[in-house]
């Protein structure tokens, strides 16, 4: 069992929690590879829109431009081959959107679904997938723990996670 609010190192528990999630809905499973390919909050997932996510002409865009609605600042990521497959997935099933809709739509509604029912969805996969739980940066961190066994630059995860050290991102990444 892994430590509550450390990140998922093991890529087969990823691997367990997503089709976990598949087998429960479309919808759950692409919030879950959302937070995990993109280190945006999990607040900040259920402000995205369709259109962040698609084009005018109904494609998959490369890469999202979001600005979060609370404290105004602007994040960039690129959409890579796993996500744009499950953002496609997810949209053919729904059917019918508009743009101006919330990506991850509740299905009580023209809302989102709420933060709470996103915790308690994502905590259900993970004590399915044998672990304790997910904090709220759980993912997050699952995300920068990947980056940067990936190579991506210290300094840049030190930035994105708005951290006053390199020691400071290390330590949230669990990385000793």
């Amino acid at each position: 069992m892994k430590q509550m609010g450390q990140p998922i190192q093991d890529r087969q528990q990823l691997h367990h929690i997503k089709q976990i999630l598949l087998q429960s809905s479309r919808r759950d499973a692409l919030l879950f590879i959302l937070a995990v390919n993109s280190g945006l909050k999990v607040s900040e997932l259920l402000q995205l829109k369709v259109a962040d996510v698609m084009d005018e002409r109904g494609h998959v865009r490369n890469s999202i431009l979001f600005q979060n609605d609370r404290t105004t600042k602007h994040k960039w990521f690129s959409i890579n081959s796993e996500l744009q497959e499950a953002i496609s997935a997810y949209i053919t099933e729904r059917q019918n959107y508009k743009p101006s809709e919330p990506l991850l739509k509740s299905q009580k509604g023209t809302r989102p679904i709420t933060r709470q029912h996103a915790w308690f969805i994502l905590n259900k996969a993970a004590k399915e997938a044998g672990l304790e739980g997910m904090s709220s940066h759980t993912l997050r961190k699952t995300w920068g723990y990947c980056a940067y066994k990936a190579g991506v630059d210290i300094a840049f995860l030190q930035h994105f996670f708005n951290h006053s050290t390199p020691a400071k991102t290390l330590k949230y990444l669990g990385i000793a």
